[in-house]
C-alpha cells in the first residue's frame, strides 16, 4: 500500500480554534503516506499562525492569494494534487487514527468504487449532543469530509446549494459508479448553530436551486427538503426574533436522523423479525 499516495484537501476560514484538532487528527494517521494541501482563504484570524507552527513537511499551504469563495477553492486544490488518492476534510472536523489505511485498502481491494465513506459521528456544538449517521453500504453519496475518491480530474461545479451532492451523485458517480461506505465510525463532523452556518446564507428559492433539489433526490425527498428551506426562511426568523433559537437546532437534527442511522436500524430490525 506504500505507493497509493493520498492528497488530503482542507479549505480553512477563520478556524484557528479547531485546524490544530482537525490537522493533529490527520497527521496521526496509521495510513502515513499523504500530503496536506491546505487553502485559506483569507482568515481574519491567526489560522495560518497555527498552521505554520505545526512542523511537518506533508503540509503544503498553496496560496492563491485571492478570495476564491466556497468549492472554487476545492478546485484550486484539486488542480495542485497530483497522487493517486484525493481525501476531503473540513477544516473543523476529524479523523480518527485508521481512517486513511481503512479506506485506502477497500478502495484497492474493491475496485468497482470510485470512492469510499465512512460512518460518520455527527456532533452539535450548541449543546453537544450527537448521534452517528450512515448512508448505506452503496450510494451516490457519503459525508463529504469521509470522502476518499480516486483522483480522476473531477472538478466541482460552478454552484454553491447542495454542490457536495452534486458532485458526488453527478460528476464521481457519471458513469454509474458507487461510492462505498464502510460501516465504522472513522469521521467526527462539527455541526455548528444554526447562526454560524453559511448554508443558511447560500439558499435562495431560484429555479436553478429547486431544479438541483429534484434532480439530486426522489420527489418525495426534495418535498421535505423544500419544506425545510421554507422553514428557514420564514419560520427561523421569527424563532430567532422570540429568543427560541434552540428549537432551530433540534429542528435541523431531523433530515440526518430520517436518512441517516435510525432508518437503517428500523429495516434491520424489520428483516430480523422476518428471519425469526
Amino acid at each position: 500500500m506504500e505507493k497509493n499516495l493520498v492528497s488530503v484537501l482542507i479549505c480553512t476560514y477563520n478556524a484557528e480554534k479547531t485546524i490544530k484538532d482537525t490537522l493533529d487528527s490527520c497527521l496521526n494517521q496509521t495510513y502515513q503516506d499523504f500530503e496536506i494541501l491546505i487553502h485559506d482563504d483569507q482568515s481574519k484570524d491567526k489560522t495560518i499562525e497555527v498552521i505554520n507552527n505545526i512542523w511537518d513537511k506533508r503540509i503544503k499551504i498553496i496560496d492563491s492569494w485571492k478570495k476564491l469563495w466556497p468549492y472554487k477553492w476545492l478546485n484550486f486544490l484539486l488542480d495542485n494534487a497530483k497522487w493517486e488518492y484525493i481525501a476531503i476534510q473540513d477544516h473543523d472536523d476529524l479523523w480518527k487514527p485508521e481512517k486513511l489505511e481503512k479506506q485506502i485498502k477497500f478502495l484497492e481491494e474493491n475496485k468497482k468504487y470510485v470512492g469510499c465513506g465512512t460512518k460518520t459521528l455527527m456532533r452539535y456544538e450548541w449543546d453537544n449532543k450527537w448521534f452517528e449517521y450512515y448512508l448505506w453500504k452503496e450510494n451516490y453519496y457519503t459525508i463529504h469530509p469521509s470522502l476518499v475518491f480516486r483522483n480522476e480530474w473531477y472538478r466541482y461545479p460552478n454552484r454553491v446549494y447542495m454542490n457536495d451532492a452534486y458532485f458526488q451523485k453527478k460528476i464521481v458517480c457519471r458513469w454509474k459508479s458507487l461510492i462505498g461506505n464502510i460501516d465504522e465510525t472513522l469521521t467526527i463532523h462539527r455541526i455548528k448553530s444554526w447562526t454560524e452556518n453559511y448554508s443558511y446564507k447560500w439558499f435562495k428559492f431560484t429555479r436553478e436551486n429547486l431544479k438541483t433539489i429534484f434532480y439530486l433526490h426522489p420527489v418525495w425527498y426534495g418535498i421535505c427538503v423544500v419544506g425545510f428551506e421554507i422553514l428557514r426562511k420564514i419560520v427561523y426568523p421569527i424563532l430567532h426574533r422570540i429568543k427560541k433559537d434552540w428549537w432551530i437546532d433540534k429542528i435541523e437534527r431531523w433530515p440526518f436522523r430520517l436518512q441517516g442511522i435510525h432508518i437503517q436500524d428500523i429495516i434491520n430490525r424489520i428483516y430480523s423479525f422476518y428471519e425469526l
